[in-house]
């Protein structure tokens, strides 16, 4: 007799733009979010993903400010919190009030380990390894810098999650692991931080994620899908469902 299947939790992991400025890599520039076609446009993105039907929504917000996370969210259920420009606030609150979530989860970790920034490895590549800096900068910025006026946020959250461009990301890292020069590994020491912050987000979405019913979604920078996606599928623990597939 065939041995049953066990049953995985789900989870799916959708990348987006910071709506709200960020140190990150990608820049996007964009217009006011708040015009008429900018929302039918965010709530076009919630109808798509909530087909995902999740019964667990986790964001990029520090754990530890999950307590003042969640009374913004009751704020919200309650008719007293106008949604800030923040796709925690535009993709995520949204998504949970519709789907009856009476509490929201934070995932994420930001604590420094005595590590370099990444604008200091830059910084250092440039003087240092200009021929590497150039050729990150000429491979990875070009098409990375995303210009929303010239596109719609639908269509923008499909060029983030498609598998090529999530690849091209992790391509992009795996050239910081070269910055540096003999015992100086110089991008390794923010990388080191960058996939600790990243194990970390999949420790706390594990964590959260614990029956075969449960599907969670996490609504975070692009920039972590590839990671985050690797260390669940890695775990043997979940079914790891493409965002690109809803959207």
């Amino acid at each position: 007799m065939e041995q049953q299947q066990q049953l995985k939790p789900k989870v799916m992991v959708l990348g987006t733009f910071h709506m709200r400025y960020t140190p990150d890599i990608h820049k996007v520039e964009f217009d006011d979010l708040l015009t008429d076609r900018r929302q039918n446009e965010i709530r076009e993105v919630v109808h798509k993903i909530k087909k995902f039907n999740p019964t667990k929504l986790a964001f990029e917000v520090v754990k530890e400010n999950e307590e003042d996370l969640n009374k913004e969210y009751r704020q919200f259920l309650n008719n007293g919190l106008k949604l800030k420009i923040d796709e925690i606030h535009q993709y995520g609150f949204r998504l949970a009030s519709e789907l009856g979530h009476k509490k929201v989860y934070a995932v994420d970790w930001m604590e420094t380990v005595g590590n370099r920034g990444i604008g200091q490895v830059f910084e250092w590549a440039k003087t240092e390894q200009p021929d590497l800096y150039k050729y990150i900068e000429e491979t990875y910025r070009p098409g990375r810098e995303f210009n929303l006026a010239e596109k719609s946020i639908v269509d923008l959250m499909k060029e983030m999650n498609e598998e090529s461009s999530v690849k091209k990301d992790h391509e992009k890292y795996m050239a910081v692991a070269r910055i540096g020069s003999e015992e100086d590994y110089v991008g390794i020491d923010w990388l080191r931080w960058w996939y600790q912050r990243n194990l970390i987000i999949y420790s706390n979405l594990a964590k959260i994620t614990s029956s075969p019913s449960e599907r969670t979604l996490l609504i975070i920078g692009a920039a972590h899908i590839h990671l985050v996606s690797q260390f669940l599928k890695e775990s043997g623990m979940f079914d790891v469902e493409p965002a690109i597939a809803y959207l």
